[in-house]
């Protein structure tokens, strides 16, 4: 019968005579019991014997489960077993004290939830003469506990560094038509009522915040590269203007807000653009535009040399090239009430830097799920910060999603917390080999709970066996 391999030996218990024992629970759910026992080490008189039962039973004894007891019986008693053929209690064996050879005995037990945490004993009881019980005792040989051995983390949120102003930036591209070698904006021309709603729409999201202020509003006009590069000075420059004043009547702003600049000629946008085409001559064209050529003779050779690509180009490229690039700058004011920060959470997270989220994280019961959300929360709203992706991971290897907290932590830098973690969630999975030089390197960078989860592997793997035989148990 296979046995699940807990038993690191075999022990003894001289005390009664019995010697080699082992406990263990088989494969097919059952409690294995086996030990060595010595009859011809009994001193006992000719008339008495002891009826040896070994039981298990819980910590405060209100469950228990019995082997097969044997009876050790002196020289008279043994003979009025084998004569009178006296009835034996069920299952049991007699032997003959102080002659009979030692013999082993083996037994099973069907192994109940209970017994998890448990302890094995012989229950021995004497008789006299008169076949009346004169003495009982019971010894324990054995403390059993079966419990998963399994790292039990503590998760170690990461507070922010500093608090960092309240800036944010809001970026975006507007494609203008405007007539041919004109500058002036016709609102309502081709495709300008979408592309003009764009910027507009990016503001109002900043007007409609009570809490956000517009500090600055950056633009920058792009000219496609056909036609003489002093032209293009002119329109990039004459159109970027012309966008900055349509905003700025849209919304009355102060001209201090406003910050321009040109690009005449967008090579870096063809660039790009010539990389991912599929036009045949793709290579030649992109070793002219990467030559020293002034802008004037680099797009008359293009055109000269690949006149067909240059056709398709123009029509299919170079509209896109005439844009303006716009960045709406804006600063969110501070938070310190903490209710206030509960509802700006909830109503507009984008508002909070990662100091007010922590101060509502800290509100929460540690390890709560109104705690680990606000966590959830705030990597997303920073996805790229390391000290969201730390606390992220946690709140992630709390609710046992792995996969998701080794994502977080590929983010979260070169820190003892960040070590700390990954030696965390290595520790769950029990990959100790790989958690171990981790926490060592986190205990080392001052994670006082490094040094726990430590002692928890290191206990882990000493742990070979889950049965402590009491070896010195007397009578």
């Amino acid at each position: 019968m296979a046995t699940v391999p807990f038993v690191a030996g075999a022990h003894d218990v001289p005390s009664i005579h019995m010697s080699g024992m082992s406990v263990s629970r088989t494969a097919d759910g059952m409690l294995a019991l086996t030990m060595d026992v010595n009859p011809a080490a009994f001193d006992m008189s000719r008339n008495r014997e002891v009826l040896m039962t070994p039981v298990v039973y819980n910590a405060d004894s209100t469950k228990t489960a019995t082997y097969p007891p044997f009876i050790i019986a002196g020289h008279n008693r043994y003979y009025r077993y084998v004569r009178d053929g006296r009835k034996l209690p069920d299952g049991a064996s007699f032997y003959r004290a102080g002659h009979d050879g030692g013999f082993t005995y083996t037994a099973l037990i069907p192994y109940e939830d209970w017994m998890e945490v448990s302890t094995v004993a012989i229950d021995q009881k004497e008789c006299g003469c008169c076949g009346e019980p004169e003495g009982e005792e019971n010894t324990p040989v054995a403390e059993l506990d079966f419990r998963p051995r399994s790292f039990v983390p503590c998760f170690v949120s990461m507070p922010p560094t500093a608090k960092g102003e309240k800036v944010v930036d809001l970026k975006g591209s507007a494609y203008i038509d405007f007539p041919v070698n004109r500058t002036e904006i016709y609102p309502d021309y081709r495709k300008n009522p979408s592309e003009l709603k764009k910027i507009i729409n990016t503001i109002d999201v900043v007007k409609n915040n009570p809490d956000a202020t517009i500090t600055d509003i950056f633009i920058k006009g792009f000219a496609s590269p056909e036609g003489s590069y002093t032209n293009n000075i002119r329109l990039a420059k004459g159109r970027t203007q012309s966008l900055k004043e349509y905003v700025r009547r849209q919304y009355g702003f102060n001209d201090t807000v406003f910050h321009t600049d040109f690009e005449p000629e967008d090579w870096a946008g063809l660039r790009d653009s010539v990389l991912v085409s599929v036009v045949p001559n793709r290579k030649e064209i992109l070793e002219i535009i990467d030559s020293d050529l002034e802008p004037d003779p680099k797009n008359a050779a293009i055109q000269r040399r690949f006149p067909t690509d240059y056709a398709f180009l123009l029509k299919n490229v170079y509209p896109a090239l005439r844009h303006s690039d716009y960045i709406v700058r804006y600063r969110i004011r501070e938070y310190t009430d903490v209710d206030e920060i509960k509802r700006v959470l909830r109503e507009r997270p984008q508002n909070l830097n990662l100091n007010e989220m922590y101060l509502a994280a800290n509100t929460y019961e540690v390890g709560s799920p109104e705690y680990y959300e606000v966590f959830d929360v705030a990597v997303r709203m920073f996805p790229s910060d390391p000290v969201s992706n730390v606390n992220a991971a946690n709140s992630a290897m709390a609710s046992g999603d792995y996969t998701r907290a080794a994502r977080y932590l590929e983010k979260a830098g070169d820190t003892p917390d960040a070590d700390y973690a990954r030696g965390v969630l290595q520790a769950i999975q029990g990959n100790y080999e790989e958690a171990v030089p981790l926490l060592e390197k986190a205990r080392d960078g001052g994670i006082s709970q490094a040094a726990d989860a430590l002692a928890q592997i290191s206990t882990i793997r000493q742990r070979k066996q889950e049965i402590t035989y009491i070896t010195d148990a007397t009578k």
